[in-house]
């Protein structure tokens, strides 16, 4: 009798066992795929609110700086209509609203947030309102100051005085508030915002009464103390070994702590006392230069400290005081873009 060949013994599971391998392996391919998917997405999410809340941070002090600038120039206005001469008075009025136009065009050229859109109204509006004041007062101080016929001018100033008023209330009220809640809502690490007012803190009141404004224009006097034509001219401004230029951004060590300015007499007269300010990130810095003959040329130096943090990019403003007489004010200041490097 024939015996029947064997076969081999089956596999278990065989083609099933096969096709829950292959199934297996593809849940696991979904599943590693999904995990990287999530990874990707939340590190996108991460990038994205990093680089959100470093917009914010960054707007809230380049504002900030502005703001503090702006305040400083208030603080020299008002030192200005109550101890000058009127034609002192008018170029240096001058010479602010050019330096108040530049704050307003930084402000204006910032990067604000979407979320930031409302205070950076409020705050452009507030510099703007400071300008266009300073600009009033400037045409009315001569005015202001005559021994007759003074009241349209006194009334000029004084409405122009309510704009810097104004523009107190949309820094303090809306524009800081706004800016400081968007930080907070956001969780961003609060950043310390300066007080930005133009007028004088707790006596800006006194300002808007024209009987006021009048007793202080009827003191300012018309005398030119110094015969002869007057004007100065902010010739360079030097940091650490780099020349400044207002028109790019320029890049200094991060030890460069001294800045050097050059002022130029360019009138006829020799003047004495010239004052200049150095404005970096708030902190404001004076010094002079004793004297100038006609056509001379000095240079004043001083140290700024703090720096800022390497890397940091700022704005320097240099303001050299119009001496009296001077009718030209507009080449007495200038704006820098500085970069403190890591070297």
């Amino acid at each position: 009798m024939r015996e029947e060949p064997e076969h081999p013994p089956r596999r278990e599971g065989g083609p099933q066992r096969k096709r829950q391998q292959i199934l297996v392996r593809r849940l696991i391919a979904v599943g590693v795929g999904v995990l990287f998917l999530i990874l990707f997405v939340v590190g996108i999410r991460g990038c994205l609110e990093a680089r959100s809340d470093r917009g914010l941070r960054n707007y809230a002090s380049d504002m900030g700086t502005i703001m503090a600038e702006s305040e400083q120039r208030g603080k020299d206005f008002f030192e200005a209509i109550e101890s000058t001469t009127e034609i002192d008075l008018a170029n240096q009025v001058a010479s602010l609203r050019g330096a108040s136009e530049q704050l307003l065009d930084r402000a204006e050229a910032l990067d604000a947030p979407g979320q930031m859109r409302g205070a950076q109204s409020a705050a452009t509006l507030s510099l703007r309102l400071r300008r266009d004041a300073l600009a009033t007062v400037s045409e009315n101080v001569t005015g202001a100051a005559a021994d007759t016929e003074t009241a349209d001018a006194i009334e000029s100033i004084t409405n122009a005085m309510g704009e810097l008023y104004a523009s107190d209330i949309l820094w303090i009220q809306v524009a800081d508030p706004e800016i400081q809640g968007v930080l907070q809502e956001e969780g961003v690490e609060g950043i310390d915002m300066p007080a930005g007012n133009f007028m004088p803190e707790g006596s800006g009141t006194e300002f808007l009464d024209q009987t006021e404004i009048a007793s202080i224009f009827s003191g300012v006097s018309g005398e030119d103390s110094v015969p002869g034509e007057h004007g100065l001219g902010l010739i360079q401004t030097s940091l650490g070994d780099t020349t400044l230029d207002p028109d790019i951004t320029n890049e200094v060590s991060s030890e460069s702590d001294e800045i050097a300015i050059q002022v130029q007499n360019q009138g006829t007269a020799e003047e004495a006392g010239i004052g200049i300010t150095v404005t970096l990130e708030g902190n404001t810095f004076e010094t002079d230069i004793p004297e100038l003959a006609p056509g001379e040329t000095g240079e004043a130096k001083l140290r700024l400290s703090p720096l800022p943090q390497p890397g940091a990019e700022v704005t320097i403003e240099v303001l050299v005081d119009p001496v009296p007489g001077e009718a030209v004010a507009d080449n007495n200041t200038s704006s820098y873009q500085v970069i403190f490097g890591a070297g």
